[in-house]
């Protein structure tokens, strides 16, 4: 992130961008902290229903008609 400059956020910023996601969607407070040992404790909404991901290989599009 973003487009065609991936990896420019350090990891402060990429904890900070999720926990606003995951704050706007209800799953945490507004003033909780994300980090490596808080994250993976968040639990996600139907979590024994994922639908299995498609393969994808590195440099090919990752959807059907998806430039990048």
């Amino acid at each position: 992130m973003p487009l065609n400059d991936e990896g420019i956020l350090t990891a402060d910023e990429v904890y900070a961008l999720t926990a606003y996601l995951l704050n706007l969607n209800g799953l945490i407070a507004e003033d909780e902290v994300m980090d490596a040992q808080s994250l993976p404790l968040v639990e996600m909404p139907n979590v024994d229903n994922w639908a299995p991901l498609p393969d994808w290989a590195p440099g090919t599009p990752r959807l059907p008609g998806y430039a990048h």
